[in-house]
């Protein structure tokens, strides 16, 4: 009588497990083939999600409301909803499965942070940013208080959360622009001191979190020049502080933190085995840029010399160096290249992805795409996806640069004119809605600012076009 019973067990549970991996399967194949291209047509995304509800339904009657098999299923159901914009279903699914994890894991568990980081996401997709930031800084609480290991995947989560914040900059209301800026760059830090950590100062991969956080100085050097009441928050020793620092004494502080950022980027080339003197004239290259993006035209007249003897000394093709330095380049660069070969190669994967039929020549043809009505300054950050350049508010400009003779008479003062800002410009064409005053996008070219064509380390006179992006409002 008991063989029987447990024969009967054993088929009870046999039968139980395949009706659940019946279900499992059935759900992933639904999910998984949903764009495979077959001769039958395929069911609509609303089909699709009331047939994953349905194998969903099914779990829970053969497990409960609670059981850990759910959460992955609730967590790629959320995926439909959030596809199809049902963006409070989709919280509900994600909430869902956070709760299931916490019960069955733990109330602190890395398991659950994909569902709180996608919970996020759903709530940024959905305009939600008041709930938005209130996960945003429970996240970072877990990340900072609960994280029990210090690796690459909490380098990577910190950065996901930096990213986040700088959307907010242009997504949020505009009177949280400031508590973004300051969050996206406290989470940075966050990441390079958990990279230090786990890779050690000197180790190449911590050379993305550096020029990461360098960006972040200059859009907060952009905010307090030109962003009014989020320049005035940004001075403030603390948020709401009566005392509020002087402009010129945070540009300071924002210039020579990146100048020590930069040099540590140098330090990683320079201790490289054996030493990488391309990447290390590259990181001086990057000074002199900085220098120029804070108005320090002296020192950066020395610095590009410096760079570019750097460059020869490390054997760099002398084609390719004149190749590079052939035209201006719009500053801050989006990246940190530690080659002349994959800065060149980036700059023309650029051009081709962009309008290239604007003009028939556009071999100094340059670009430059507002990041947001909400904040125009800087160009859109490389960490947020860029799409296409579907907008049609543009305005094209004519300009010039000029060169430099020699630093003698640069320093003698015999050359006066900036050489990293426009001259003679003209405005070419343009086309905005609502039409904008042509004093406005003059104004707003005058923001920018360029490295020049470079000879022998030299600035020289160039002249270039620029497509100005316009950024449009959101309906």
């Amino acid at each position: 009588m008991v063989v029987v019973r447990g024969v009967q067990d054993n088929l009870f549970l046999q039968h139980r497990l395949m009706k659940t991996l019946s279900i499992i399967i059935g759900l992933t194949l639904l999910l998984t083939t949903s764009f495979r291209v077959t001769a039958q047509p395929l069911s609509s995304p609303r089909e699709q999600l009331q047939q994953s509800l349905a194998l969903l339904n099914d779990l829970e009657d053969a497990y409960g409301q609670s059981d850990l098999k759910l959460a992955e299923p609730l967590d790629q159901v959320a995926d439909q909803y959030m596809a199809l914009g049902l963006y409070v279903d989709a919280h509900r699914s994600l909430d869902r499965a956070m709760q299931i994890v916490r019960r069955n894991e733990g109330l602190y568990t890395r398991a659950q942070l994909p569902y709180l980081q996608k919970k996020i996401e759903n709530l940024v997709n959905w305009g939600n940013w008041d709930s938005a930031r209130t996960q945003l800084q429970h996240l970072f609480w877990l990340y900072r208080t609960k994280s029990r290991r210090v690796d690459q995947q909490l380098v990577d989560d910190l950065m996901l959360l930096s990213n986040t914040h700088l959307r907010g900059i242009t997504e949020d209301l505009g009177d949280r622009q400031s508590y973004h800026l300051r969050r996206a760059m406290s989470s940075n830090w966050m990441a390079l001191a958990v990279g230090e950590a786990t890779w050690g100062k000197t180790d190449e991969r911590i050379t993305p979190l550096l020029y990461s956080l360098i960006k972040q100085y200059h859009l907060h050097a952009a905010a307090i020049n030109w962003a009014g009441r989020t320049g005035y928050e940004l001075r403030q020793a603390a948020p709401g502080a009566d005392w509020v620092r002087q402009r010129s004494e945070m540009q300071s502080y924002y210039y020579y933190t990146g100048v020590r950022l930069l040099n540590q980027i140098e330090s990683i080339y320079a201790t490289a085995e054996p030493i990488d003197y391309e990447g290390l004239a590259m990181a001086k290259l990057y000074v002199a840029d900085w220098q120029v993006l804070f108005s320090r035209d002296a020192e950066a007249l020395e610095s590009y010399q410096i760079a570019y003897q750097a460059l020869e000394l490390a054997r760099v093709d002398a084609a390719l160096i004149k190749d590079y330095f052939s035209q201006p380049s719009l500053l801050p660069e989006p990246r940190f290249y530690a080659s002349l070969q994959a800065a060149l190669s980036a700059r023309q994967s650029d051009l081709q992805l962009a309008e290239r039929d604007v003009l028939d020549d556009a071999s100094n043809l340059l670009f430059f795409t507002e990041w947001d009505t909400a904040f125009p300054y800087v160009r859109r950050p490389s960490e947020l996806s860029m799409g296409q350049l579907t907008n049609s508010n543009f305005a094209l400009f004519s300009f010039s640069l000029v060169g430099v003779p020699d630093i003698q008479s640069f320093l003698n003062g015999l050359s006066t004119d900036p050489f990293s800002r426009v001259q003679d410009a003209e405005l070419v064409d343009t086309l905005a809605d609502p039409p904008d005053t042509k004093s406005n996008l003059m104004r707003r070219l005058s923001w920018l600012r360029f490295r020049p064509k470079l000879d022998g380390g030299l600035p020289q006179q160039a002249a270039a076009t620029l497509r100005y992006e316009l950024a449009a409002d959101t309906p």
